[in-house]
């Protein structure tokens, strides 16, 4: 019975440590400083798929702060714009500092604090995604 119950607390406490998926703002730090090294899997691992097409739209015609970044894919659209980040831009991002999300049910806001932009998520499957404001004019 001991070892039952013993075996019972230890899944309990195993199953808490690997606990869910990220927050809003773990997944928003994850991508701003995937940004900053250029890690461009964990940055579009962090997008919704339609994020990832308004990214390259929005990357194509007039991104702010870069000049404009032609690709065919997330993942070719990062490295690119990591390529024209200057250190002082990349030093910026790279911790990922976020204040606290502001969330409403399945949505939520992560403002970004050394970039000065709000990044909009909702909640896909269990995780949070980004949808919007990662290069917002």
């Amino acid at each position: 019975m001991r070892s039952t119950v013993l075996a019972a607390v230890l899944a309990a406490t195993l199953a808490a440590g690997c606990g869910g998926s990220p927050s809003p703002e773990e997944t928003v730090s994850a991508a701003v400083s995937g940004l900053s090294k250029g890690d461009a899997k964990k940055v579009c691992a962090q997008l919704t798929p339609a994020a990832k097409t308004k990214l390259l739209a929005v990357l194509a015609d007039d991104p702010p702060l870069i000049e404009p970044v032609q690709a065919s894919s997330c993942e070719e659209a990062i490295t690119k714009v990591h390529a024209q980040l200057t250190q002082p831009i990349r030093a910026v991002l790279e911790d990922g500092e976020v204040d606290d999300a502001k969330i409403t049910g399945d949505k939520a806001v992560v403002h970004v604090t050394g970039a000065g932009v709000d990044v909009e998520l909702q909640k896909v499957d269990g995780e949070w995604k980004i949808t919007d404001g990662l290069f917002k004019r």
